[in-house]
């Protein structure tokens, strides 16, 4: 048995201190991919390839196991803020 989605999300909550998280199995349930959107201070000052380091050395027992990990999102929570403000006001409620 492969990786479980609780196993990186509590791995990513312990090493990253996340504001957001949302980590997807992408496998059918094998647990070897993995879609995930972070959102933490930790990644203040980082370029975009230091914050997915930062993410896969988080997971570095459980990267032995997964076959595939995709970062869609690694943001600090003032860039997520915007993020968040731009698609409300793309997509204005009805």
């Amino acid at each position: 048995m492969g990786v479980t989605k609780e196993q990186v999300e509590s791995c990513l909550k312990s090493k990253l201190n996340p504001t957001h998280l949302e980590v997807v199995d992408t496998s059918g349930g094998c647990g070897a991919s993995f879609v995930v959107e972070i959102v933490s201070e930790e990644f203040e000052g980082k370029r975009l390839l230091e914050r997915h380091r930062m993410v896969n050395a988080a997971l570095e027992e459980e990267m032995k196991e997964i076959h595939a990990l995709s970062v869609k999102k690694a943001v600090t929570p003032e860039q997520w803020k915007q993020l968040q403000q731009d698609s409300n006001q793309a997509n204005p409620a009805a």
